[in-house]
C-alpha cells in the first residue's frame, strides 16, 4: 500500500498507534499468564480424597462422595463431579464454610496456556480488520 506524500505524518502515528496497541495487548497477555490478575483469595485447602460412591455423569445432578482426612479427623462429604470409580483417589479443594467439595484441578477442557496468545491474535484480527475497513472506504 503506498502512502500519499501528504498523508505522511497520519501514517506514521497510525504506525506508532498498531505497535502501542501490540505491546500493551503482549503485556496484559504476559501479566494474566504470570497470575497477577488473581484477586480471588486462596481460601480453600487442598488434600487428596478416596471416591466412596462414584456416580456416573448420565443423571444430571449427580454427585459422588468422597471421603478425606483434614486436621486429623477422617471426614465424609459429597463431591460436585461425575465419572470417578469407587475407590479412586482424587485433589480435592475443601472450604471451611462449604459443605459440598469441588475437585482441585477440572483438566478437561481447561486450556489456560493458550489465553495470552488468543489475546495477542486479537489485537491482530482488530488490525486486520481495521485496514480491511480502510481499504473498503478508499474503494468506495
Amino acid at each position: 500500500m503506498r502512502v500519499p506524500p501528504g498523508f505522511q505524518g497520519p501514517a506514521a502515528k497510525v504506525a506508532g498507534v498498531a505497535v502501542f496497541a501490540v505491546f500493551v495487548a503482549v503485556l496484559i497477555a504476559l501479566t494474566g499468564a504470570l497470575g497477577l490478575w488473581s484477586s480471588a483469595p486462596l481460601t480453600h485447602a487442598r488434600t487428596t480424597a478416596t471416591v466412596v460412591t462414584g456416580v456416573p455423569c448420565t443423571p444430571p445432578g449427580a454427585t459422588e462422595e468422597v471421603t478425606y482426612s483434614r486436621d486429623g479427623a477422617e471426614r465424609r462429604a459429597p463431591l460436585d463431579a461425575c465419572g470417578h470409580q469407587s475407590g479412586e483417589s482424587v485433589e480435592i479443594a475443601v472450604r471451611d464454610d462449604d459443605p459440598v467439595v469441588h475437585l482441585a484441578r477440572a483438566t478437561t477442557g481447561a486450556a489456560t496456556d493458550a489465553r495470552p496468545m488468543g489475546l495477542v491474535l486479537l489485537v491482530f484480527a482488530g488490525i486486520a480488520g481495521a485496514g480491511f475497513v480502510d481499504l473498503w472506504r478508499r474503494a468506495a
